[in-house]
């Protein structure tokens, strides 16, 4: 039979509950053995703050599909930005205040004949004679889907050296103007005896490096492979003028452009002369 003082210290002995062996057990985060503690529960502020500092998978893949996702919506708006911008540009005409004979009222020489009685021989006309001459006989009419709201405004000339700028005015709406421009280069190749007049659709400093410029829709360059679809609009052309067209086939004419001092370019037409 015990003593009454190993009965005291039987009672004084408290064994856990069944809750507290459990969460020790099976918590996530189970606290350290420390003896100080008043229970064996981990508490809420010092689980999320273990959870914080020690992040899981799920949360790393989480902060970078947030970086990803972000830097995706900010070129987007880039993108948009810059596409709204090329645009505008595109509206925004260029200035052909420069152009001599465009927009003046002097008298105007008949080139075709001209030509004609030049008998083969080299023929030079001054830019604004060349456009007096286009804007007193070349009618042009805008057509496609562009003619529900633009109309032909005229036709305009700017020599460079060593190539011509062919400018398109036209008219949206009431008062807003648009243009386009064709950059056009001549050579001259001697086929099985005969001249051949070749024609590119480039001009001026390339753009982006190496790459042809082909013209210019309102203030934005144009690649040359995209300015092509220029070419039957300046079909048209060519067969408004036909007179023009067989001299300078029938003498193997070839245009050479020269831009001088003064801003003016002339356009002289040297014909061929077999090597």
């Amino acid at each position: 039979m015990g003593s009454t003082q190993n009965k005291k210290r039987k009672r004084r002995v408290k064994r856990p509950d069944v809750g507290s062996l459990w969460g020790f057990l099976f918590h996530k985060n189970p606290p350290p053995n420390d003896m100080t503690r008043g229970t064996l529960y981990a508490s809420p502020e010092e689980d999320d703050e273990s959870f914080q500092q020690r992040p899981g998978l799920l949360q790393e893949a989480w902060n970078k599909f947030n970086f990803w996702s972000t830097f995706a919506v900010v070129l987007f708006l880039a993108f948009i930005c810059v596409l709204v911008y090329g645009v505008v540009l595109m509206w925004q005409p260029q200035s052909l205040d420069d152009i001599a004979g465009y927009n003046d009222k002097g008298a105007t020489k008949d080139l075709s004949v001209i030509i004609r009685n030049a008998n083969g021989s080299a023929v030079s006309f001054s830019e604004a004679e060349v456009n007096r001459y286009l804007r007193n006989t070349c009618r042009m009419r805008q057509t496609g889907i562009f003619s529900i709201f633009a109309n032909a405004q005229g036709l305009a000339v700017r020599v460079h050296d060593g190539y011509v700028e062919l400018i398109v005015d036209r008219l949206v709406g009431a008062n807003m103007h648009q243009t386009t421009a064709v950059n056009l280069t001549f050579s001259q190749q001697n086929n099985h005896g005969r001249p051949e007049l070749k024609v590119e659709f480039k001009g001026g400093p390339p753009l982006m490096g190496s790459m042809p410029r082909g013209g210019q829709i309102g203030q934005v360059g144009v690649p040359q492979k995209h300015i092509l679809v220029m070419q039957p609009a300046l079909k048209t052309l060519m067969d408004c003028y036909p007179d023009i067209v067989a001299a300078i086939d029938e003498y193997g004419y070839c245009p050479v452009f020269q831009e001088n001092v003064n801003g003016e370019g002339r356009i002289t037409l040297i014909p061929y002369t077999p090597q």
